[in-house]
């Protein structure tokens, strides 16, 4: 009977002693699904792209768990701020006014901009070739529209559209001879696509006076539990190469190196 209360007893402190497997801590994650190759909807009613690809490899790298939202309708700063979300991944440019009011961590993306032409266009990004021609932006983004404004308006006219789609189908149709935009967005959505109809041209584009030093995670200000991981969750995917296989597949380079 004393043989049987001491093996008890030990086994009973073995119990106590264990400490219970805590559950990962979850990340929630808010991004447009609208805004493809950065985050869309497969045919299915997926959400993935770009910016969902590397939301799950930084969560792995920081052993979180993710809970990604597909937040459209312009909510994703409300949702912020309310709390909904720990944080938006979604090309969000660190810009003085945004580092005003948030906390960034990034760069994760340094964007570049460049022209796209239809592929048997002779523009080829030199001021003789640009001459006289009308090259059309997205009258929204402000750093494109004073950057043309800047280098391009005493060469050809800079016409403004409200939806760089719109753009596209102007020079399909040769109503503007180039397109001026982001080309991440141009060169997944229209190079890569239609190779035989498109291509881009000239310079890569990437002056930090008018584009800014790249595109963070935004987080609420102060924030500092999920800023401090995700820089090193960040550092781990650009070191271990996940982040070069994920821009590789959607851009065929890695668009976090100059």
């Amino acid at each position: 009977m004393q043989k049987l209360l001491m093996v008890a007893s030990v086994l009973a402190s073995l119990v106590m002693g264990v400490q219970p497997v805590s559950a990962k801590d979850t990340l929630k994650v808010g991004m447009d699904p609208l805004y493809e190759p950065f985050s869309f909807q497969t045919p299915e009613g997926k959400l993935t792209g770009f910016d969902f690809e590397i939301s799950n490899a930084l969560c792995d790298a920081m052993d979180a768990t993710c809970d990604i939202q597909a937040i459209s309708g312009g909510g994703e700063i409300a949702a912020l701020q309310a709390g909904q979300i720990d944080v938006l991944i979604n090309t969000y440019a660190m810009t003085p006014e945004r580092l005003q009011k948030f906390t960034m961590v990034g760069p994760y993306i340094r964007p570049t901009f460049r022209l796209i032409v239809n592929a048997n266009s002779a523009i080829d990004g030199s001021e003789a070739s640009l001459r006289g021609k009308v090259v059309g932006i997205e009258k929204g983004a402000s750093a494109i529209v004073r950057y043309t404004s800047d280098k391009f308006a005493k060469l050809m006219t800079v016409q403004g559209y409200d939806q760089i789609n719109d753009a596209i189908l102007d020079l399909n149709t040769g109503r503007i001879d180039a397109v001026f935009g982001d080309e991440n967005q141009l060169f997944y959505g229209y190079v890569k696509k239609q190779p035989d109809a498109y291509k881009m041209t000239g310079a890569s584009e990437n002056d930090r006076e008018y584009f800014g030093a790249g595109q963070g995670f935004m987080l609420r200000k102060d924030e500092e539990k999920w800023a401090e991981r995700l820089k090193v969750g960040l550092d781990t995917i650009v070191k271990n190469g996940k982040y070069n296989q994920i821009s590789q597949k959607y851009f065929g380079r890695n668009i976090l190196n100059k």
